[in-house]
């Protein structure tokens, strides 16, 4: 159905008279003679078939009807007007782009890299969208997603970082009071425990054969970024994953707290949630990928000496955990 509506330069020079009161003020804001102006309005009245103006000696004065539509117009142009402004906004931000992420990464890795991200590609905004817990399931309303995938996911174009679980301390820690088999205190190690987490201490010392008369104080946290956080600052030890802990790793904020870790054969995988992302959805996700790689470079020296112990899980669906699993660590 086609709208029967005056030229918009018309209701434009109709609606600048109606604000102003005078056919010369108009004209001169839009930059034309108040002739054109006053023929232009007349033809509007003409076409709509009746007046919009009184013409009187003392001025312009709007007719009921006159009166109406310039409420109509100027409330039109000035949805029109802030439509633009917010498009304009949109367009200086950038893109946005989400990302759906655990707060362990976003903390320790992805966040002192943001300012970089940024530079890197100013015209995208990349919004993070932290997940409570589990790192599985549907991306929903994310453009990306970092999700645990199964045993050969290593193939994936957009795999980030291996499953691999190692025990960590700050260096002061280790310094005072050993490494995991040797505790040089009679009270054994602080042990820093992640409330829920797919491998617990207890699956630890399982899988590695580790003594258990080392446990001592323990100290629960339910966030991955705090809890690494508490190791950071001498707190005790604790089970870090190395998408996490990748980087504070480099750095030497934490270490090794024993020379032995877990390797899961399942791995953190980029997802799109688009078969057809946008090109700035793929130049990020490219991004994360070959950021994450040159820290693993890094990270695999470290744990170059140190023995990997195998350890099979349920592979991971991308739907929803196994129900003996709780929410990924990192």
């Amino acid at each position: 159905m086609s709208l029967r509506l005056p030229s918009l330069q018309a209701l434009l020079v109709f609606e600048t008279s109606a604000r102003l009161l005078s056919f010369t003020k108009a004209a001169g804001e839009l930059n034309v003679t108040p002739v054109a102006v006053s023929r232009m309005v007349a033809r509007l009245e003409d076409a709509l078939g009746f007046k919009l103006f009184e013409r009187l000696k003392p001025g312009l004065t709007l007719t009921e009807r006159g009166a109406t539509l310039q409420r109509a117009v100027a409330a039109g142009f000035g949805q029109i007007g802030d439509t633009i402004d917010e498009l304009k906004r949109d367009h200086a931000q950038g893109e946005i782009v989400t990302l759906s992420l655990a707060s362990g990464f976003a903390a320790l890795w992805l966040l002192p890299r943001y300012a970089e991200f940024r530079k890197t590609f100013p015209a995208i905004n990349l919004r993070l969208q932290v997940m409570a817990g589990r790192l599985y399931g549907p991306l929903e309303d994310a453009d990306l997603g970092i999700r645990l995938h199964g045993p050969g996911s290593d193939k994936d174009p957009f795999v980030l970082c291996p499953e691999i679980i190692v025990p960590i301390c700050s260096p002061n820690y280790l310094a005072e009071f050993g490494p995991l088999d040797a505790p040089r205190s009679a009270d054994g190690h602080a042990y820093i425990h992640l409330d829920v987490t797919t491998l617990s201490w207890a699956d630890f010392h399982r899988a590695t054969g580790l003594s258990e008369t080392g446990i001592g104080e323990a100290v629960h946290h339910t966030d991955p970024g705090l809890a690494v956080q508490c190791a950071m600052l001498g707190q005790g030890v604790v089970l870090g994953w190395l998408l996490a802990i990748a980087a504070p790793l480099n750095e030497g904020k934490v270490v090794p707290a024993w020379d032995c870790y877990i390797e899961t054969g399942c791995n953190y995988v980029l997802e799109h949630r688009s078969a057809n992302p946008s090109e700035s959805t793929r130049a990020a996700a490219q991004w994360l990928v070959d950021e994450m790689e040159k820290e693993l470079d890094g990270a695999r020296r470290v744990l170059a000496s140190m023995a990997a112990t195998p350890k099979s899980r349920p592979a991971a669906r991308r739907s929803e955990p196994a129900e003996s699993e709780g929410p990924g660590a990192p």
